[in-house]
């Protein structure tokens, strides 16, 4: 991008749309999300908008610490495994929820209960359902979690796929009801909700209850204004011009023209992210479609460019990919993947073996990073074949129903160290999204999580790495850059595992 159009375009939006105050004097960061906060209740919305907001309002049961990546205890005191099935969670005694009541066994049910429950709609039944039996009190600070088969996931899942609400929390007159808890008033985290105003802002205040030994007592500015900011240009505009502070997934153009003019700093943090193409292998959209033979799904991974894509249109921190997995999580063994260099000779060829020498109409479906959709487009228009993009708000109802030959798909695995994270969502064939028809696959991916033996889950990822990439069942494309615009006024480190952590913000030169 030239910058000189670029600022004559910011100075117009800085014209057009005054600035917040952004104070320090006030002890207030402002905060700029692309996207809209439809609930401030975590259990319904799993967008990384909710899940910055859910670190700073809820305490999970265990939280995953910034430097180790490992599991720490939050809400819980300590856990210990009475046999391989069976897990029992002590709890902290002075956890409180932001009206000031001590969180108990009795919440903790509730809420694994209310998840538990198909009913309720919650975003992370599936996830817990397949692992979690039954959850029951044995005191009022001891509960036990009876699983279904050993899962190695488990205190992961604890920190990231589970909310605490106080028991009774989704009961209005007697009558469950899923959106109780949409402008939620009782988190247990460091900071409490005391305004929200759907489709515009969130406004926080640190909890003057909330215990000085936890992880997060790092909090240290009293008040954090959330703004729902939808374009880049804008909130780029506001940061310049001080009306915030903090804002992040910014396009890498918009970014470094700003970090150029000194007037903000352009951060290229680390991201979990990785961006996929999902083949149509097992025929659920056409039992003869050319997905189904090896050869098509080899050709279209050769014919791309992963390293032009990155240098050319994702840039920042980002990198080319070659595994079902992020390579910096546990088990991710780049080293069993099958690599697909780009040689579109040789796609063209597999193509013309597999008796498509004069193409085939392929539709990939997507929903999101439209430059990248069109560049892979392209890569696959130049080795002969009839490519187009079918672009959606919601690819995620067709996927579902099987009626897609390729879709782009992305996982942050929720900032989860662990391939464990993001194999079995996407290779366990009673997954609607999974895609494989690959029954042995579905077995070995699931069997990567049910032993607590690390070096087996090793052995067991590294297997299905490479028969995933032998058979080609996905054209894996990049790894994400994560991008972070960032007042002069405030200092923020992103972690490794790509998840932001507003409440690790500090003012520059704080005391």
């Amino acid at each position: 991008m030239n910058l000189k159009p670029f600022l004559l375009c910011i100075a117009a939006t800085l014209i057009a749309v005054p600035p917040a105050v952004a104070d320090r004097q006030d002890d207030t960061l402002v905060a700029a999300f692309p996207r809209e906060i439809s609930t401030t209740d975590g259990l319904y919305n799993t967008r990384r908008e909710n899940d910055i907001l859910g670190l700073l309002i809820d305490d999970a049961l265990y939280y995953v610490d910034p430097e180790t990546q490992e599991p720490v205890a939050l809400s819980a005191l300590s856990h210990e495994f009475v046999n391989d099935t069976t897990l029992v969670v002590t709890l902290r005694d002075d956890v409180t929820f932001h009206d000031g009541s001590l969180m108990t066994s009795a919440d903790v049910v509730y809420s694994f209960n209310h998840i538990l429950d198909e009913t309720t709609e919650t975003r992370f039944h599936a996830r817990i359902d397949r692992w979690l039996d039954s959850v029951e009190a044995l005191d009022e600070r001891r509960v036990q979690f009876n699983m279904k088969y050993p899962y190695a996931m488990v205190l992961y899942d604890f920190a990231y796929y589970t909310k605490i609400r106080q028991e009774g929390s989704y009961e209005v007159d007697g009558v469950t009801v899923p959106d109780a808890q949409r402008e939620l008033a009782l988190g247990s985290g460091p900071y409490r909700v005391i305004e929200y105003i759907p489709g515009q802002q969130v406004t926080l205040e640190l909890y003057e209850g909330y215990r000085e030994d936890s992880p997060k007592a790092v909090a240290s500015i009293r008040n954090i204004t959330i703004r729902i900011i939808g374009d880049y240009a804008t909130q780029a505009a506001e940061v310049m011009a001080g009306g915030v502070h903090w804002a992040f997934n910014v396009p890498t153009d918009i970014a470094e023209n700003v970090g150029n003019t000194g007037r903000a700093r352009f951060v290229a943090g680390p991201s979990m992210r990785v961006g996929y193409v999902a083949l149509d292998a097992a025929g659920r959209s056409d039992p003869d479609g050319p997905m189904t033979d090896i050869r098509v799904r080899r050709a279209l991974n050769h014919a791309i460019d992963r390293q032009a894509i990155v240098d050319n249109i994702v840039r920042g921190s980002s990198g080319p990919l070659s595994t079902p997995c992020q390579p910096i999580q546990f088990g991710c063994d780049e080293s069993a993947a099958v690599v697909y260099a780009y040689d579109p000779d040789l796609a063209r060829s597999l193509l013309a073996e597999a008796g498509y020498a004069d193409g085939f109409e392929l539709v990939l479906t997507a929903s999101r990073d439209r430059d990248v959709m069109e560049a892979l487009v392209g890569y696959w228009t130049a080795i002969g074949l009839d490519a187009r993009l079918d672009y959606l708000r919601n690819v995620a109802t067709p996927r579902n129903a099987g009626e897609l030959m390729a879709f782009y798909g992305s996982s942050g695995s929720f900032s989860i160290p662990d391939a464990g994270a993001i194999m079995p969502d996407r290779f366990i064939t009673d997954q609607q999204r999974v895609y494989t028809g690959d029954e042995a696959l579905s077995e070995l991916v699931a069997s990567t999580n049910s032993t607590y033996d690390q070096d087996l889950r090793k052995e067991r990822f590294r297997e299905a790495i490479t028969r995933i990439t032998d058979q080609a069942y996905w054209v894996p494309v990049h790894r994400y850059s994560q991008n972070f615009l960032l007042s002069n006024e405030i200092e923020y480190v992103q972690p490794e595992d790509g998840m932001p952590r507003l409440f690790m913000v500090r003012w520059q030169n704080a005391d």
